[in-house]
């Protein structure tokens, strides 16, 4: 009998924090260090939950486990989603100036490259 290998989620969290780097350093050099901070914190808001969810998944394994990797995959997708709604209210409540299209440049991009990380890897 053979495992399954558990999937490399942590290579696609490093093609984001890759990603997350390019991006800010394009920033910079398109509009300044607040383009720069406004597309880091807006990949932040994309790398983070991701990782949360990456760990809460991957850490329940075996086939007698299957409900508790349901369950806890609905519960880390949940709270996925609530750790982007408060950074994205956390930034637009207390970051002064913030360069809007470039959070969400930033947001939309590094996630980008976490589903085309996945893509990629999965595939094989």
């Amino acid at each position: 009998m053979s495992a399954i290998p558990k999937p490399p989620v942590g290579r696609v969290l490093l093609i984001q924090l890759v990603v997350l780097l390019m991006l800010t350093i394009a920033g910079w050099l398109i509009s300044g260090t607040v383009g720069a901070y406004s597309v880091f914190l807006g990949g932040l808001i994309s790398v983070v939950p991701n990782a949360y969810f990456a760990f809460k998944v991957t850490q329940i394994s075996g086939a007698r486990s299957t409900e508790r990797l349901v369950h806890s995959a609905y519960l880390g997708e949940l709270i996925k989603l609530a750790l982007t709604g408060a950074g994205f209210a956390l930034v637009f409540t207390k970051v002064e100036p913030l360069h809007v299209a470039g959070l969400f440049y930033g947001f939309v991009l590094v996630y980008g490259a976490w589903l085309a990380g996945l893509a990629i890897l999965f595939r094989r």
